[in-house]
């Protein structure tokens, strides 16, 4: 019975891959959670709008601050609804920590740092996808959906005004991840907007709103400086772009990160391929965690594909062995999730895959040149003071035969 029923699956699969498109695969599948999804939209939108209602202990501004109790009250009740699993009650005291905290009126960095603590804690435990799998447009793709959709409220250019926050503000707009902002369009994790405004918005065209909202705060700023890339590289590539708060980050990382997610097309190239694949198997890997089997194969495909297929002849040219090797990793997985294999199992295979193609990529690392600087230096110095010494040398001799 368990054969037919892996047969049965395999078929479906392969229908899917071959029916279905991508887009709709990786990003139009419902949430599996819409109430932990709209737990960690409150919990952002603490985190952002505290610290304008507190001050040294002093509300600045009621009605804003009572807005606060009410989302975390409102939080609190989610997370009671949630499933039961093991993590629940310890993410259940971090919000009732955090209650605390506002009710006290703590520091509003505290509150930030504890509200995005318990909103990824929660996106963690119930497996939420908080990347897109398809890469993400141009700022300019969704400029004309901002200016049917969003522009009334929110200006042409994201001025704001009136009880409408300035979208220009890069203080403020560090302080969300790009899936921060893609859930706030989301009618099933956000009530401001509701159904009536983005209800019939596929996640893609989401993801493209979210990117053209980053881009108000970093408009007409020059790119960061190109070994920021080389520094952090997580930063210019998926899921990390997407689920990476600036204001988290050193001040330069935090700049390049507020100007990366607004231009993500210029910054694609500088993507390691095999950043990619491994962005891509995460994803993967949370898919099958929530029980996604069909969602989890497809971005299995895409990482090898997107990822892996560019650079496996250059792999196999410096080491054969390891491209061998994942060659057989690429394999096992792919037959592990068709097959219905058990959960530990399918893990397993995620985890030895993503440590090879780690392994791979830094093989694939062009030499350090700074190993030749330094025998440059080194080499250098030590002529300086062999010529130092010749000088001193002579200069001691011309010195002796003189008296």
């Amino acid at each position: 019975m368990r054969r037919y029923r892996s047969v049965f699956r395999l078929c479906l699969l392969l229908s899917l891959s071959l029916w279905l498109s991508p887009v709709v695969l990786a990003q139009d599948a419902p949430q599996r959670e819409p109430l932990a999804a709209q737990a960690s939209n409150l919990l952002s939108y603490i985190a952002v709008d505290y610290g304008d209602s507190v001050k040294n202990g002093e509300i600045q501004d009621n009605s804003l601050y009572q807005q606060q109790r009410r989302y975390l009250a409102r939080a609190l009740e989610l997370v009671r609804q949630l499933p039961d699993k093991p993590g629940r009650a310890a993410l259940e005291k971090s919000v009732l920590e955090l209650d605390v905290a506002i009710a006290e009126k703590r520091d509003g960095e505290q509150i930030r740092r504890r509200a995005n603590a318990a909103a990824d804690r929660l996106a963690a435990l119930y497996q939420l996808q908080r990347s897109p799998a398809e890469m993400l447009p141009s700022a300019a793709f969704a400029r004309p959906l901002y200016r049917e959709r969003c522009a009334g409220c929110h200006g042409a250019d994201g001025q704001g005004g009136g009880d409408t926050p300035d979208l220009r503000d890069p203080q403020r707009m560090a302080s969300f991840s790009l899936y921060d902002l893609y859930n706030t369009l989301d009618p099933l994790a956000d009530e401001v907007h509701g159904a009536r405004i983005d209800g019939d918005l596929s996640s893609r065209q989401r993801w493209a709103l979210a990117v053209t909202v980053a881009n108000f705060a970093v408009a007409g700023d020059a790119p960061p400086p190109a070994d920021l890339a080389q520094r952090y590289p997580a930063l210019i590539g998926l899921p990390a772009m997407a689920t990476t708060r600036p204001v988290e980050l050193p001040a330069d990382a935090a700049e390049a990160l507020l100007w990366s997610r607004g231009h993500p097309e210029r910054v694609r190239a500088l993507e390691h391929p095999l950043a990619r694949a491994d962005g891509l198997l995460q994803l993967a890997e949370t898919a099958y965690r929530a029980g996604d089997s069909a969602s989890a194969y497809h971005k299995l495909m895409l990482a090898f594909r997107q990822g892996y297929a560019p650079v496996r002849e250059q792999l196999s040219e410096r080491d054969a062995p390891l491209a061998a090797q994942l060659s057989e990793y690429w394999q096992a997985l792919r037959s592990a999730i068709l097959g219905d294999a058990p959960n530990a199992e399918v893990i397993a295979a995620f985890q030895r895959l993503r440590g090879a193609l780690s392994q791979a990529r830094a093989g694939l690392e062009p030499p350090a040149a700074t190993q030749h600087y330094y025998l440059w230096a080194a080499f250098l110095f030590a002529a300086a003071v062999a010529l130092g010494l010749l000088l001193w040398f002579g200069l001691r001799r011309r010195k002796l035969s003189r008296l």
